[in-house]
C-alpha cells in the first residue's frame, strides 16, 4: 500500500511539474517575432477586430522608396487592403506573392493594396520587394503607427481592410491567407 501511495504522489508531482515547465512569465509583454514563429497559419477571417473604427486618415508614413504616404491615399479607392507583415516572418513572406497576384487582378478596380512592414529594416524590405517582384507599396512602420495600430496585435501577418475615409473595417484576417479568401472578402466589401 505504501508503494502505491508513493507511486501516486510521484505521478502527481511529475504532472504538476510538466504543466508549469512550459509557462513563461513575460509581464504582459510579448515579442512579436517569438509569437509569430509559434503561430499556426489560420487564414481565417476573425469576427472581432480589436481596432475596428480606428481612423488612419491622418497617418504619415514613408514607403520603401522614400516617398511620403499619408491618409489621402484612402480617398482615391473604395477599399484598401492593409497587410501587416515582417521580413523575419516566414508566413508573411510566403503570402506576399498571393497579395501581388490579387493586387494585379484588382488594382484597376477601386482597391488599393499596402504592405506595412513591422519591426523590419528598410534594406531587408527593399531586398524582399525586389526579390519577390512586389509592385504594391510597402510602407515602413513608425512610432505613431506602432502605438496605435501594430501594437494591438501580438502576431503577423494580419490583413486589415480600410474604407475610403481611412476607417478600419470590422473584417480582418489573422494569419496567412489564400488568393481565394482574399478575393472573396474584397468582393464582399466592395459590394456592400
Amino acid at each position: 500500500m505504501k508503494r502505491l501511495l508513493a507511486l501516486g504522489a510521484m505521478i502527481c508531482l511529475l504532472l504538476v511539474g510538466c504543466q508549469s515547465a512550459g509557462v513563461e512569465e513575460n509581464n504582459g509583454k510579448s515579442d512579436m517575432k517569438e509569437v509569430v514563429e509559434s503561430q499556426e497559419e489560420t487564414g481565417e477571417e476573425k469576427s472581432t477586430n480589436p481596432i475596428v473604427g480606428l481612423d488612419l486618415s491622418e497617418w504619415e508614413l514613408e514607403d520603401s522608396e522614400g516617398n511620403q504616404v499619408d491618409g489621402d491615399c484612402f480617398k482615391d479607392k473604395k477599399l484598401t487592403v492593409l497587410n501587416l507583415w515582417g521580413t523575419w516572418c516566414g508566413p508573411c513572406v510566403e503570402e506576399m506573392p498571393v497579395f501581388e497576384q490579387v493586387w494585379q487582378d484588382v488594382k484597376d478596380q477601386e482597391v488599393l493594396f499596402l504592405g506595412l512592414a513591422v519591426d523590419s529594416e528598410l534594406k531587408e524590405v527593399q531586398s524582399l520587394k525586389k526579390e519577390l517582384g512586389i509592385t504594391y507599396p510597402l510602407l515602413q512602420e513608425n512610432e505613431e503607427i506602432g502605438k496605435s495600430l501594430t501594437s494591438q496585435f501580438d502576431y503577423v501577418p494580419v490583413t486589415l481592410f480600410v474604407d475610403s475615409q481611412g476607417k478600419v473595417l470590422e473584417s480582418f484576417i489573422a494569419g496567412g491567407t489564400t488568393a481565394e479568401k482574399l478575393n472573396e472578402i474584397i468582393e464582399r466589401l466592395i459590394n456592400e
